[in-house]
């Protein structure tokens, strides 16, 4: 197993922020290169990733606060978060 993981450096200019509550809050696709994304979340909540996600509280992946995660995407996917208790918003970095 390799314990040097290496996600390349992120896309210039392709970082988006997107709002949610208790209504999911969805990124615009991502660029069609993109292989892997950062994900941050201001508050705890549940996100899914894919090609037309909509988070859905207590059934999407759990997220906490301020803890950024990296996750493996496919082409133009889509990143969307709901809130667990609290708005809040999710940082996405495309690589």
């Amino acid at each position: 197993m390799d314990t040097n993981q290496r996600f390349g450096t992120p896309l210039a200019g392709g970082s988006v922020t997107v709002a949610y509550t208790g209504t999911a809050g969805t990124t615009a696709a991502l660029p069609a290169d993109c292989r892997c994304v950062r994900v941050l979340c201001t508050t705890a909540a549940f996100i899914e990733i894919g090609s037309a996600p909509t988070a859905v509280a207590n059934t999407g992946m759990y997220m906490p606060a301020g803890i950024p995660e990296y996750f493996q995407c496919g082409p133009n996917a889509k990143v969307s978060a709901i809130q667990a208790a609290a708005g809040g918003s999710v940082y996405v970095t495309p690589f």
